[in-house]
């Protein structure tokens, strides 16, 4: 490829497109719509087109709430098997036992879509099954630089050299072709762009199952899927709604057939659906529906490889970017198209054949007891660095105000529960339970209320108290006392600090070699950092000599959390977490971390409310559900860290060795200090331990990929430099600061 062509952005886009998002009048009478399915012995080929509505009808359907479903529970061992000469075999839905295993039904009475893509995830899925219908089907997805249109000749472009961003689209289209002498029927079609949160199965290396999947963002080109009604994608479209069911309508370009008739894939035909996206520029904030936290609503970036992925395209697997990312843990973004229908029609047609089934296996069938299940489906992926949310000293300060009150009052509310408990078993030793009961009672009542009034009005008096001194100079200090060990006992000589002003460190964001198209040298620049560090010893008497740097060093910690059960309770910041434990640290052990800091006291005030819960009873002692979820969701995070050595570190420009001087100076009677800057030159990173010289040799961002800082709600990326300053005696003393990588 001699050049690449710029990845979309249209000014025309909404001109030519109109909306991606249909209305709530199109999804009543498209997707949403309660449609009658066809029963076995039906023609589909002579189904006629649905029916039109008046606008009084539209009205009142609007108003009503079609999106219901029931789940039951059932026993896999008690399915009987009814067989029928034209469908297959089914699931006697009234012989069920409601005990064990569960199916979920999806009744076509209601709005049976949304039960079938609400659970998606847990259908079985034939893609990669060596079989004779699911090889029948032929899918591939093309990415154009201009929005598709018929009769036109594309310009194709490889997504994989892109890094796209909020605001770009993502032009193509997908082909399918139905390669047996056969029709094959679906019930759905999709296609979409999905943004997901996937763990793969650690214990098989060849499951394709997810252990864990959250999708993020799903959005549907309702042109581009199948509907009972034909939607005109672009317009200059005027087509009739029932376009698509009257007759073949093909691309002069390629001869492929534009519309689906019937839900049928006719034998040897191949057909072509359009598609638009434009990457938004946060996700809904719905997907943060438990806590609302508005850095869970923002478009987290590309992280990780998916086994899906791999699967589709295994030539990536030794392209894989090196970003440091959890194994087996993904963010993805992809274009993908999709196809569902019932296994017992599928059957009647090429013979039986089995599913794949995974761990959590479950059951979604219809009212029948007709099996759904994926037929095919193809994702041609790309990758999403979203630009940073720049926000003011104000909206810093706030956001800083609000996850302080949010922490605070989550350990108050757990602690306000253990001391009803407390309380409790006091009552209980002085034969006082009945009352005890009305206490408990009241008690959760107004710990409820008083925490909200609470909250709104220390959170005026801690945004007022932080603006009056927006400009007063802040520091990260760590104190560690100074122990002279001698066979006649310890001595104390001091106690030596080290602090620096709290700033904003800000890198940017360099994207790997291969999506580079301009010139990295401004951005490479931010990489140089200047830190202003002030050194104290506080001395019992003047005559003690200031202490030795040993040697000074600084590593680049990347901090990655994984939550596996439920979403992440609280946001973080550097000054929630880090520079909290003071006092003697040998250069072997730090204990100023996540783990020790909010995790281990989170799982010591769990362990007391387990105890209370296992003396008094859950009909005594009450705990809320939401609260023991966002216990969870924090004591039970999986976290990797990344140490990366900074190998170019000067003090003053000049590189440091035990010899050089500090200029220690006396500012107080009993009081030494000593002021310099620390230039430490990311360029230079290395993992700890593991780096050859080899690695030594290349700049930091054509080794290591470090995405913008993020959190959402399973995932969370942070920075933050340690420095350590190592003492001739063999102590040492770290102070923590926070860096940003931004886009």
């Amino acid at each position: 490829m001699s050049e690449k062509p710029i990845p979309t952005k249209s000014k025309s886009f909404d001109e030519t497109i109109g909306t991606i998002l249909p209305s709530y009048l199109m999804y009543t009478q498209t997707i949403g719509k309660n449609v009658k399915v066809p029963e076995e012995n039906d023609d589909v080929y002579n189904q006629p087109p649905p029916p039109i509505y008046s606008n009084d009808e539209i009205e009142s359907s609007n108003s009503t709430n079609s999106a219901h479903f029931s789940i039951l529970q059932s026993s896999t061992s008690s399915i009987t098997n009814v067989s029928n000469e034209n469908n297959g075999t089914a699931i006697d839905i009234q012989n069920l036992n409601s005990d064990d295993d569960s199916l979920i039904v999806a009744d076509e009475n209601t709005n049976w879509r949304e039960t079938v893509l609400d659970n998606v995830h847990k259908l079985p899925n034939m893609t990669f099954e060596n079989n004779d219908l699911s090889n029948s089907v032929k899918m591939e997805i093309f990415f154009t630089k201009e929005i598709g249109e018929i009769n036109r000749k594309p310009e194709f472009i490889n997504p994989s050299l892109y890094e796209y961003t909020q605001g770009d689209l993502l032009n193509g289209y997908l082909t399918i072709r139905n390669t047996s002498n056969k029709p094959i029927s679906f019930e759905m079609f999709y296609l979409l762009f999905e943004g997901s949160f996937m763990v793969a199965n650690n214990k098989d290396l060849k499951d394709l199952t997810p252990v864990k999947i959250r999708r993020f963002l799903e959005m549907f080109d309702f042109s581009g899927s199948w509907n009972d009604a034909h939607i005109n994608r672009l317009v200059s479209e005027s087509e009739d709604i029932y376009f698509c069911t009257a007759g073949d309508f093909q691309d002069p370009i390629d001869g492929t057939n534009l519309y689906f008739k019937d839900k049928i894939l006719r034998p040897n035909r191949t057909y072509k659906r359009f598609f638009s996206f434009k990457i938004p520029e946060n996700l809904l904030d719905s997907e943060c529906n438990e806590h609302s936290l508005s850095k869970h609503t923002e478009i987290p970036p590309t992280l990780g490889l998916s086994r899906w992925e791999i699967k589709h395209y295994p030539e990536r697997e030794d392209q894989k970017i090196r970003d440091l990312s959890i194994i087996n843990t993904s963010i993805g973004y992809g274009v993908m198209g999709r196809f569902i229908g019932k296994k017992s029609t599928w059957e009647s047609e090429f013979g039986k054949f089995e599913t794949p089934k995974h761990k959590d296996f479950t059951k979604l069938v219809n009212s029948k007891g007709d099996e759904y299940i994926i037929l095919k489906e193809i994702t041609n992926f790309v990758r999403v660095i979203p630009r940073t949310k720049i926000l003011t000293d104000n909206e810093k300060l706030m956001k800083q105000v609000e996850n302080k009150l949010l922490y605070e009052n989550f350990i108050k509310r757990i602690k306000d529960k253990i001391d009803v408990g407390e309380q409790l078993l006091k009552s209980i030793e002085n034969q006082k339970f009945d009352d005890t009961i009305e206490i408990n009672e009241s008690i959760s009542q107004q710990e409820i209320e008083a925490a909200k009034l609470q909250q709104s009005y220390k959170q005026v008096d801690s945004i007022r108290d932080l603006k009056s001194n927006i400009k007063k100079l802040e520091y990260y200090e760590s104190m560690i006392p100074l122990i002279k060990k001698s066979i006649t006992g310890d001595k104390n000589l001091g106690i030596l600090s080290v602090k620096t002003p709290k700033t904003d460190y800000t890198i940017k964001y360099i994207p790997p070699l291969r999506f580079r198209d301009q010139s990295i040298d401004e951005l490479a620049n931010t990489w140089n950092l200047n830190i202003p560090i002030d050194l104290s010893v506080q001395y019992p008497n003047n005559k003690i000599e200031p202490p030795i740097i040993k040697n000074i060093t600084s590593e680049l910690v990347v901090h990655t959390l994984k939550s596996m059960s439920k979403p992440i309770a609280l946001e973080f910041n550097h000054e929630l977490i880090y520079n909290k434990v003071q006092g003697n640290s040998k250069s072997f052990q730090d204990l100023d971390t996540f783990q020790h800091n909010i995790i281990k006291p989170l799982q010591d005030y769990s362990n007391k409310l387990y105890n209370l819960l296992k003396t008094l009873g859950t009909e005594n002692f009450k705990i809320e559900k939401s609260l023991i979820d966002d216990i969870k969701s924090i004591c039970q995070l999986d976290e990797k860290i990344m140490n990366l050595v900074c190998n170019d570190i000067k003090v003053d420009e000049q590189k440091y060795t035990p010899k050089t001087k500090l200029n220690w100076q006396r500012t107080q009677s009993q009081t030494l200090s000593t002021s310099f800057n620390l230039n430490i030159n990311l360029h230079n990173l290395s993992l700890k331990g593991i780096s050859t010289s080899k690695d030594l040799k290349l700049k930091s961002f054509n080794k290591f990929n470090l995405v913008p800082n993020f959190q959402n709600c399973f995932l969370i990326r942070f920075y933050h430099l340690k420095l350590s300053f190592e003492l001739s005696n063999g102590d040492c003393i770290r102070i923590k600061i926070p860096i940003t990588i931004e886009k």
